[in-house]
């Protein structure tokens, strides 16, 4: 908390917060971020052929 109320005196107040306390934004998921399902859907497994 040292750290964090020096960083503010010399930036300026509110210039370093506790990330879960910003509450600025919602999280949301990205959707070309997700892991495909085919990682772990057996069913979507790609499937080579010769």
């Amino acid at each position: 908390m040292a750290a964090l109320d020096a960083s503010n005196r010399r930036f300026g107040r509110g210039s370093v917060v506790i990330g879960a306390t910003t509450g600025r934004t919602r999280w949301t998921q990205k959707a070309e971020w997700r892991t495909p399902r085919y990682t772990t859907r057996l069913d979507e497994v790609p499937v080579a052929r010769a």
